[in-house]
């Protein structure tokens, strides 16, 4: 879960074009879910599917998702029991048999170089194709 900075900067990665709309400049997002996964409950995927055409679609589908929920009552659990960083840490989950489901970088903001990298972490780091669907949360 983060607030962070909401990026009114041209040609940066994450800009929001509707900037103004936080007010002043270098004010701060609403808390919602970052990363590199992130999960709803079915009641609130079926508020999204019949709500989607009047829901507002910002530039980042993360703050998208979290100006949906604010008048809502959901409950915010930050739990990242299931993700872990890239090689060595995922190795080491992997070796003491617990479920991976996310790998995140932390050096620079998700998974550096990821096109090149990111075979290479599921070769190291990944519990077999069966691995979602066997285990048990």
């Amino acid at each position: 879960m983060k607030s962070g900075p909401v990026l009114s900067q041209k040609n940066v990665k994450y800009h929001e074009p509707e900037y103004w709309k936080f007010g002043q400049e270098g004010n701060k997002y609403f808390r919602h879910a970052t990363g590199q996964i992130y999960a709803i409950s079915r009641d609130l995927a079926t508020y999204i599917s019949i709500n989607q055409p009047i829901l507002h679609k910002y530039a980042n589908e993360d703050v998208s998702l979290g100006s949906w929920f604010i008048g809502l009552e959901v409950e915010h659990i930050d739990d990242r029991n299931m993700c872990c960083g890239t090689p060595p840490d995922c190795e080491w989950k992997a070796q003491a048999g617990n479920v991976c489901i996310a790998s995140f970088d932390w050096s620079c903001s998700g998974i550096c170089k990821s096109v090149e990298k990111i075979k290479d972490v599921h070769a190291r780091c990944g519990e077999g194709d069966a691995a979602v669907w066997d285990a048990l949360f």
